[in-house]
């Protein structure tokens, strides 16, 4: 991969209004997910508009959502996740094709152009191909081209994306170093929001 494209943050401007919201405890008690339409749908449309290689999504297919559970893939702290929905789960539901969630403390933190490079990462892995039936669509999900999409790396260039992953990787383990610091003065009588789980669903 020797793609060296680089985009000005000017370039993501138009999505700067956007803010990720805040789920204090206080207001929303223990939470483990939270809905992200409102901002993460509209980032969505932005690269569904501006890229060729994610021409073809469809955001209203895909139900967004804010966690506090980090997830590592190959050791490696990521942004966020897809989850392919079954033709059995939407025999019951059939709103949305895929579940898209990003890990919230450290989302908030990342500005425009990482959310775009991020989440346009994530929307690489949608695969929608035709299954045996004609009239059957298969939602699956695709395998990352070692440890990254190579449609994603080709857009916005392969230094840009590296370094956008150690970026949310950075990011995600300062967020859990603090949830941690919070959860010990919380057990020592400190008011505070711990607002974070760990990867086996602790503080």
């Amino acid at each position: 991969m020797t793609s060296t494209t680089t985009f000005a943050n000017s370039a993501f401007a138009e999505l700067d209004y956007l803010k990720t919201p805040e789920f204090p405890s206080e207001n929303f008690g223990d939470w483990e997910f939270q809905d992200a339409d409102d901002e993460l749908r509209v980032i969505a449309q932005f690269i569904k508009e501006k890229t060729s290689h994610n021409s073809e999504i469809d955001p209203t297919r895909i139900k967004f959502l804010y966690t506090k559970r980090p997830k590592k893939d190959a050791g490696r702290y990521i942004a966020g996740y897809l989850i392919a929905r079954s033709n059995m789960d939407k025999m019951v539901n059939d709103e949305y094709d895929y579940f898209l969630v990003v890990f919230h403390p450290a989302w908030k933190s990342l500005d425009s152009k990482q959310k775009t490079i991020q989440l346009d990462k994530i929307l690489c892995g949608i695969d929608i191909a035709p299954g045996k039936d004609p009239s059957e669509v298969l939602f699956k999900k695709k395998q990352t081209d070692s440890r990254e999409y190579t449609e994603n790396m080709r857009h916005f260039g392969a230094d840009e994306v590296l370094k956008s992953s150690e970026i949310v990787d950075m990011a995600c383990v300062q967020a859990i170093e603090q949830a941690k610091e919070e959860a010990k003065r919380a057990k020592s009588g400190e008011v505070v929001d711990a607002n974070i789980l760990d990867e086996n669903g602790d503080y």
